[in-house]
């Protein structure tokens, strides 16, 4: 989340001064891979930028806000030490759901997770204030956090893609992937066990029996043993030729492949915003997804709905985008950066003035 957090001190406001302080690696530097790397993270966050944060809450502040809901640990130091108000944005609240075993379909949380996960849930229960980035998020928050109902609101994040500064750390796309000659389904996104990315290949399986010439395109990781059974894997194996994997792509790139895919597929269980149906309905891309996030909030009648646990469901709506010849592009507004920090310097004037 460092890019909405950029984003909220990226311009000066009239009436009052915005500061950002977060952890920076210590011990991450000397780790540069294994487990122990997830250590060295929790002690530059939890224990190394303790002394940090102590040292700027001797500060006077109005408004003190945590920008990702996995930081509220420090709440209960910053009430200690601070009489400024609170807030807390909640991007999504998934982790703390999943270590509380309400998803059948997620893999078991170490106990570590569950340590950590409720931690981060008590701690949360301290703030005075929450901003949700989707109605999905503001719901699971109400339920986890019944009097923050009376505290809450939606504030939807800027969907505007910006344009990468530095291109070298980015997978190029290769000549001999032209998107705009290619038939192509796209999806971007993670492995995660949400992301539901066996659905994708399911579906891309059963298409290609009606089209021959259709490629899949994937922005993220190349396909999982996790993601898939047996027959899957075989299927993938032998035409893994159709299958094109960017795994970290500059955004005028990926502006390319939406602007060009037949359709995006994203077919998520749970999302708390989910960024890639609502950047490719800004495209022009043909939008099927479930209605998880803000997708639904945003996208409306804009986009195609799947039941993400439903295969048949996501196969019809896939054959029939294909099935029609000519479909009308999505045309969508969706709140841009500038609309997301207008809405959070209005949020904060008014915790000011409370």
């Amino acid at each position: 989340m460092l890019r909405f957090s950029q984003m909220l001190h990226s311009k000066s406001h009239p009436k009052f001064e915005i500061n950002e302080i977060h952890p920076k690696p210590l011990f991450l530097k000397f780790v540069k891979k294994g487990k122990l790397r997830k250590w060295a993270a929790y002690t530059d966050k939890y224990l190394i930028f303790k002394n940090q944060l102590n040292y700027q809450l001797q500060k006077k502040h109005d408004v003190i806000h945590v920008t990702d809901q996995s930081n509220s640990v420090y709440v209960p130091e910053i009430k200690k030490r601070s009489n400024a108000t609170i807030l807390v944005t909640c991007h999504d609240l998934i982790a703390i759901r999943q270590a509380k075993n309400e998803f059948k379909e997620s893999p078991k949380v170490s106990n570590t997770g569950k340590v950590l996960q409720s931690w981060i849930l008590d701690s949360l229960r301290n703030a005075d204030y929450y901003a949700c980035d989707s109605e999905q998020s503001l719901i699971d928050l109400n339920s986890l956090i019944p009097r923050s109902k009376k505290c809450s609101g939606v504030i939807h994040l800027g969907t505007n893609l910006p344009e990468t500064k530095n291109k070298k750390n980015y997978t190029k796309i290769d000549s001999s992937f032209n998107p705009k000659k290619e038939n192509f389904i796209l999806h971007v996104g993670s492995a995660a066990w949400y992301k539901n990315r066996k659905a994708v290949f399911v579906a891309f399986r059963e298409l290609k029996k009606r089209c021959k010439n259709l490629r899949l395109v994937l922005v993220g990781p190349k396909p999982q043993s996790k993601e898939l059974d047996d027959m899957l894997a075989l299927w993938l194996r032998k035409n893994h030729q159709e299958i094109i994997i960017f795994e970290n792509i500059c955004d005028s790139h990926l502006r390319n492949l939406y602007s060009y895919a037949k359709a995006l597929i994203f077919p998520s269980i749970i999302e708390g915003f989910g960024w890639p149906p609502l950047e490719a309905a800004l495209c022009g891309c043909t939008v099927i997804a479930s209605k998880t996030g803000a997708i639904f909030d945003l996208l409306g009648d804009s986009a195609t709905y799947i039941q993400p646990k439903d295969q048949r469901s996501i196969n019809n709506a896939i054959i029939d985008v294909f099935s029609t010849k000519e479909r009308e592009k999505p045309k969508v507004d969706l709140p841009s950066e500038e609309d997301c920090r207008v809405n959070y310097y209005n949020l904060y004037n008014k915790l000011i003035n409370n």
